[in-house]
């Protein structure tokens, strides 16, 4: 807080005078006092003081030749006409506690039982401001979710009660004006031990925006402790293991052991190397079972949207994919192929299938995921001696520039697939 200080039960704005203005203005330093015990009100007197100080500085910077002049004669430079008189604006702090139960109760959960057993009641009444413990930030978080205006939306509620109790849990609960950029560091710290980087840069933001509209509202003239947080970088290393012959036996052996969801998906994504978004986006449409051309369209539907043009393509149906397209009961309608076998709406399961399938594959593959399936097939047909630009249109990838544009068959796609089926 800019230029103010406490002194007893009152707040007092001092300011330095700037060393070419000693001899006009004869003195070092500027106190005035602001005539409350409130910070809030203590913030904006003193704000306001130290405007008028401002242009008396700039004031005599100008006429400061003439002004030492008059001082060898008589000093006619009145220091009054900048000085803001206040009037008196206190809280009876003691006549408050004394006759509100709830207020006395509070008052003292704040205060240590040390404090308490080393300081006479006056002093403890006097020292510890009231109007600082108001400023508390569990006591003004309710005021700031009134200022965003956010109670419709559950969600982002949600996300920012989160992050405020973390920062409380990690820093302590203070008055706004007592964290600095030490406990922003120390909530920093956390998340890098954690290794969780980007879910600290969420919750920072979070809590940077409180400290904003907070302190504009107390007017708090300081740094946002929160803002210009650096947070370190770290490369996630994506090396993905493809699927020994051993490994992709028994995964063979789960997709058709029932039909069940997890079972189903993991049999399509088996032989065509879909992600699992693909393999759950299809629609009935986007299959054809022709006896001697059975295929996959991956495209946008009702149901999503690919707009990578090398992820929209054609995948022939071979082996434990074929297999397990055959087995599954088709919709009349064109709406989602897998419908019939959801227990719940789309989207609200669709994490929950995607998690139970991974869980298993891990058991299977020693820790691998459902993306393995993937570089299984690129590392088979690389095996067989596929062409690359094959490889790059069954997998969906972008494709090596070609002096040639001839378009891949279907026929020819399919050729190298049924070279690889296990």
């Amino acid at each position: 807080m800019k230029y103010i200080y406490k002194h007893g039960n009152q707040y007092w704005y001092q300011r330095a005078v700037p060393v070419n203005l000693y001899s006009i203005l004869g003195k070092k330093t500027l106190k005035i006092s602001l005539k409350t015990n409130k910070i809030p009100i203590a913030i904006k007197r003193a704000k306001l003081q130290a405007l008028e100080h401002k242009k008396m500085f700039g004031d005599l910077s100008k006429k400061s030749k003439k002004i030492l002049k008059k001082l060898f004669g008589k000093n006619s430079f009145d220091l009054k006409k900048y000085t803001l008189e206040f009037m008196d604006d206190y809280d009876d702090l003691v006549n408050k506690l004394l006759y509100s139960k709830s207020e006395l109760i509070d008052f003292f959960s704040n205060v240590s039982r040390q404090e308490i057993e080393n300081k006479s009641l006056d002093k403890i009444l006097l020292d510890s401001s009231n109007n600082q413990n108001s400023l508390l930030l569990s006591k003004v978080f309710g005021e700031y979710l009134e200022l965003k205006k956010i109670d419709n939306n559950i969600i982002k509620l949600s996300t920012i009660k989160k992050s405020i109790s973390l920062m409380i849990e990690i820093c302590s609960d203070k008055p706004l004006m007592e964290y600095s950029s030490f406990d922003a560091k120390i909530f920093r710290n956390h998340f890098i031990k954690l290794r969780k980087i980007s879910t600290g840069r969420r919750h920072q933001s979070n809590i940077q925006n409180l400290f904003s509209v907070l302190f504009k509202k107390y007017s708090i003239e300081k740094k946002n402790p929160f803002s210009a947080l650096k947070w370190p970088e770290y490369k996630k290393s994506k090396l993905v293991e493809s699927f020994s012959i051993e490994e992709l036996k028994k995964l063979k052996s789960f997709c058709l052991e029932n039909n069940e969801l997890v079972n189903l998906v993991c049999g399509l994504i088996f032989d065509t190397g879909c992600s699992f978004n693909e393999i759950l986006g299809l629609n009935n449409e986007d299959i054809d079972l022709d006896k001697y051309n059975a295929y996959i369209v991956i495209r946008s539907n009702s149901n999503r949207s690919i707009n990578n043009i090398y992820k929209r393509r054609t995948i022939p149906l071979v082996g434990v994919s074929l297999e397990i397209m055959k087995k599954i009961k088709k919709n009349n309608d064109n709406d989602l192929l897998l419908k019939n076998y959801f227990k719940k709406e789309f989207l609200k399961e669709k994490s929950s299938i995607e998690n139970q399938l991974n869980v298993k594959i891990k058991k299977l593959t020693n820790g691998k995921t459902c993306v393995s399936f993937k570089y299984s097939i690129i590392e088979r047909l690389k095996e067989i001696g596929c062409p690359d630009d094959i490889i790059s249109e069954i997998i969906g990838v972008v494709k090596k520039q070609s002096f040639y544009h001839d378009e891949i068959s279907f026929d020819n796609k399919s050729s190298w697939l049924n070279q690889i089926m296990i």
